[in-house]
């Protein structure tokens, strides 16, 4: 049943009822996105004085493009060319014009007091990851790991100093499922200061659904309930999709930066890749991929894979 979740309540502008704050730009990536769209927006325009809300959208095939018409200071941008989140943020952050913005992802519902929450970190820090994360499957649980200081963000929650990102650049090519911690290494790279802010939170909302059904490339899981899981529908698609994350680790993200050296789940992909192409895009991955393509390594992730991924999902 497709379920798409309307917010209740009156529309409440903070731009125009508080003339006194300084707007900001709000950054969005959309694809399919209506189940909760609406919702999220409701509480962006109440949290934040949006200047204007800038949509990169993939060529949405549902309501999506419809929602984001009713609301107020759209800057709709449909790219379906633009293949990857992270050359689609890339095009977001080279057109925000005020100091700070905000980024965030459509299905995202922020607390009250959100924005204000934030800007009492804006002395310390050059980006805030609003890391308290509440997974709303209509039942709620608290995302622990988001909180932990090395952890990775998982979706887009951040207010953003615009200065902080110039340096952000992605081909679009692979970087999809790891834009949030490629964004983070450039940051922290560019001596600006990354931190978690966890006074305020936000929910995560997810719903049955089959994801990214415009692109169908993209389009090879399916969420369902029993227990939250997801699914593999086409397990060739699956591969392709794991071989494109794999280069986008290889060739986007540093081995030694401290969030992906001590993480060893990026070794049970890039085994999947020929020697080859690392050595021509990655060659400091070399090491870690010798161990990751071992015969030993490849049986583990294929256990891992077939009996233990799928009761995890």
């Amino acid at each position: 049943m497709k379920y798409i979740d309307r917010p209740s309540g009156c529309f409440f502008d903070r731009t125009v009822q508080e003339p006194k704050l300084e707007p900001i730009d709000v950054i969005m990536l959309t694809l399919d996105a209506e189940n909760f769209l609406e919702k999220c927006l409701y509480t962006v325009y109440r949290e934040i004085p949006v200047s204007r809300l800038l949509v990169c959208d993939g060529g949405s095939k549902d309501q999506t493009t419809s929602i984001l018409n009713k609301f107020p200071r759209v800057e709709l941008h449909i790219n379906p060319d633009i293949h990857t989140t992270g050359k689609a943020l890339e095009f977001l952050i080279s057109i925000v014009t005020t100091k700070w913005f905000v980024m965030i992802d459509a299905d995202i519902e922020l607390s009250a007091g959100w924005y204000d929450e934030m800007l009492k970190n804006t002395t310390t820090y050059d980006v805030l990851e609003n890391s308290k994360r509440i997974m709303a499957y209509h039942f709620y649980r608290e995302d622990h790991l988001k909180t932990d200081p090395d952890s990775r963000a998982f979706d887009l929650c951040h207010l953003v100093k615009k200065s902080a990102v110039n340096d952000f650049r992605c081909d679009d090519d692979y970087m999809w499922r790891y834009t949030d911690i490629l964004l983070r290494q450039v940051v922290e790279k560019s001596n600006h200061k990354y931190g978690k802010i966890d006074s305020p939170y936000h929910l995560h909302n997810e719903t049955e659904r089959v994801p990214y059904e415009s692109d169908k490339e993209k389009s090879y899981w399916r969420v369902v309930w029993s227990e939250p899981r997801i699914i593999i529908t086409d397990s060739d698609k699956e591969r392709l999709s794991m071989e494109k994350n794999a280069k986008a680790v290889v060739k986007y993200l540093d081995p030694e930066y401290q969030m992906v050296r001590n993480d060893k789940g990026y070794d049970t992909i890039i085994g999947l890749l020929d020697r080859q192409w690392v050595a021509s895009n990655g060659p400091a991955w070399l090491k870690r991929y010798k161990k990751a393509s071992s015969w030993l390594a490849k049986l583990k992730v294929s256990v891992y894979r077939k009996f233990i991924a799928p009761k995890s999902k």
